[in-house]
């Protein structure tokens, strides 16, 4: 397939977790404390929430503000994805939605998934075995067809030991090209804190990288969290400002520098902030660096260029300056289906009547730059 004349890899394509998930695939051990789902399963609406540990989720759903603010969006979204849903979002709906859109490659990532283990505090064996089922669940996913369809893998990061054997077996026995994480901390730990050591060290030896990629709230410390009683604020802040703590975190934390084979995504939070949020950080660290824990080699923007990639939405016009300041070599492209604020099914249309990209900018954000991320076949 080809899309006017170019291959395409989407970096970030979701799926729709089934409300049975858990109770099918997790370890019957943990079968009582798994994941349960209440809501309408055709419905992509707040009114559809998930129950851990006694908590709700998505985290803070119950609130007004949160359930008010999308309930029109919902509905206006529903022709859409009507026949996606219809399908319940399944593996051949999946497929018909890279046909519409013109995508070769689908790198594929959790929704609920995400939500179901943001909490703090959460047991980290029980961690581990929601992340299993989810796992073990896209894997079986993705068999219509493994060429198109790429599975991710979701960290318990509760426990990184723990983390740590579930990457080996999501990258050796079910082919994941990536570890997930979340753009939020974990209970608490900044990325460049020695208890990941061992993960990056993972990631790197299996040649996996590790994305970061947020959601809009969490019983964590979050971004989010600060603004509940406004769902416009709390979504446009989380995902780029999470992001550009992330990217300080590894780079100026030093892990970049210990781990100069490591490749890390920036996903879901736009890339146009990347040029001034370097050159913030290199004026930083050439002021106070000397003082500074991490004693790096080179600037933040050597690191980034090195070794980051970050998507650009398909109608993010300013995206264009990013190239101009920092080259096109670590942009990679998203689509977000089959989320409500997705240009499905225009999304690949949008991003390709953009001005400011010329043709071979734009064969490496749609394939070549996705294929080093992910160390896909070219």
């Amino acid at each position: 397939m080809a899309k006017d004349g170019f291959k395409v890899v989407d970096s970030d394509m979701h799926v729709m977790e089934p409300n049975d998930l858990w109770q099918n695939y997790i370890d019957p051990a943990y079968k009582e404390r798994a994941p349960v789902f209440r809501g309408d399963p055709l419905s992509q609406g707040f009114a559809n929430r998930w129950h851990v540990e006694g908590k709700v989720f998505p985290a803070h759903s119950e609130t007004k503000a949160r359930t008010g603010s999308l309930a029109g969006r919902h509905e206006n979204i529903t022709d859409r994805f009507a026949e996606a849903r219809a399908k319940r979002f399944d593996a051949t709906s999946q497929l018909k939605a890279l046909e519409v859109e013109g995508i070769d490659v689908a790198v594929l990532f959790r929704t609920f998934g995400a939500h179901v283990i943001a909490l703090d505090g959460m047991d980290g064996d029980l961690a581990l075995a929601i992340c299993r089922a989810f796992n073990d669940w896209l894997y079986d996913f993705c068999a219509v067809d493994r060429t198109r369809l790429r599975g991710t893998a979701q960290m318990p990061l509760q426990d990184v030991e723990l983390a740590v054997r579930e990457a080996r077996r999501a990258v050796n026995d079910l082919g994941a090209v990536a570890l997930v994480l979340p753009s939020n901390p974990v209970n608490r730990r900044p990325w460049y804190h020695p208890y990941y050591e061992p993960l990056w060290a993972a990631a790197e030896e299996l040649n996996v990288p590790v994305c970061f990629h947020g959601i809009h709230g969490a019983y964590q410390q979050h971004i989010g969290n600060r603004f509940l009683d406004s769902f416009v604020v709390a979504h446009a802040a989380t995902h780029p400002m999470e992001l550009m703590l992330d990217l300080a975190g590894v780079i100026c934390g030093g892990v970049m520098d210990r781990h100069p084979n490591l490749r890390v995504g920036f996903l879901e939070g736009n890339c146009s902030w990347l040029p001034w949020w370097l050159w913030r950080l290199d004026e930083e660290r050439e002021i106070f660096g000397p003082w500074e824990a991490a004693n790096l080699e080179f600037m933040p923007t050597e690191y980034f260029k090195r070794q980051g990639f970050a998507s650009i939405d398909v109608d993010e016009y300013l995206g264009a300056h990013t190239v101009e300041q920092l080259g096109p070599d670590n942009l990679v492209l998203s689509t977000d289906y089959p989320h409500h604020d997705s240009a499905y099914p225009h999304a690949l249309d949008e991003f390709l009547s953009m001005d400011g990209f010329n043709r071979e900018t734009k064969k490496k954000i749609l394939w070549d730059n996705c294929v080093r991320l992910y160390n896909l076949p070219s």
